[in-house]
């Protein structure tokens, strides 16, 4: 699909879409294939790094229940 076609149809006028990427926890904008700038992705990165690092230093048990807490904020963010 072209970007001036993804551009056509804003997730507003697709609650299927929206219904769909919630369900897979995503957004309309990754099934689309609508790319983000790469500042954002480098950030994205960085952060995930920093999050993997210090995962390093956590017990099993701290790990599993930082994932749980991230979760949780995902879709708390997806019932809005």
């Amino acid at each position: 699909m072209s970007a001036d076609m993804r551009t056509m149809w804003p997730a507003e006028e697709n609650p299927t879409l929206v219904r769909i990427a919630s369900s897979l926890g995503t957004t309309p904008n990754w099934l689309l294939g609508v790319t983000e700038s790469a500042d954002a992705v480098a950030e994205m990165s960085d952060l995930l790094e920093r999050f993997a690092n210090a995962a390093n230093g956590m017990t099993l048990e701290e790990l599993q229940l930082r994932i749980i807490q991230t979760e949780a904020i995902v879709v708390a963010k997806t019932r809005r």
